[in-house]
């Protein structure tokens, strides 16, 4: 399939320079920083969100990290939960099930970044298939996500867990 088109329409409009790494096929954000050697805390995890109104938001956290959904809410002042997995395609209709790109923007979502995200060198992300992944400087990332409403809404697994090794 490749980059997704609306991904890239949209980097290409913002004249935000990205660089294209293949990988074997790897299915998540996490498994595809593996395949592509990449280190898991520069690679950005996209959640799609909602309310019990059809809000939606994006939220993009580092790929090993896990999503606080009360820090998350206490943010958004709204309880949100993950958006049922057959409403993705609604926003995401030209990806591959399951390679969101962590940009909200380029499909009209508004994002949430975790402050960890915003401060690394280099970001990487889902490109809408399973066998790419896109490369974007620190500073670009930033760029990008200047607008975005951002905070501290992620954790790193328990290291001691038995289910969160499994």
């Amino acid at each position: 399939m490749g980059m997704s088109l609306r991904l890239k329409q949209f980097l290409d409009q913002r004249h935000i320079s990205y660089d294209m790494v293949h990988h074997p096929y790897a299915e998540g954000a996490a498994q595809s920083a593996i395949a592509s050697h990449v280190p898991l805390a520069q690679m950005a995890k996209a959640i799609m969100l909602e309310d019990d109104n059809g809000r939606s938001m994006m939220a993009i956290i580092p790929a090993a990290d896990r999503i606080d959904m009360r820090r998350l809410s206490y943010l958004v002042h709204d309880e949100m939960q993950l958006a049922p997995e057959h409403h993705l395609g609604n926003w995401f209709d030209d990806c591959d099930p399951g390679a969101i790109p962590a940009i909200g923007d380029a499909y009209s979502v508004d994002t949430l970044v975790d402050d960890e995200l915003l401060g690394m060198a280099d970001i990487y992300l889902e490109s809408g298939d399973h066998r790419d992944l896109v490369h974007l400087s620190g500073e670009d990332f930033r760029r990008l996500a200047s607008g975005w409403k951002h905070g501290h809404f992620s954790r790193k697994p328990d290291p001691w867990s038995r289910v969160e090794r499994m």
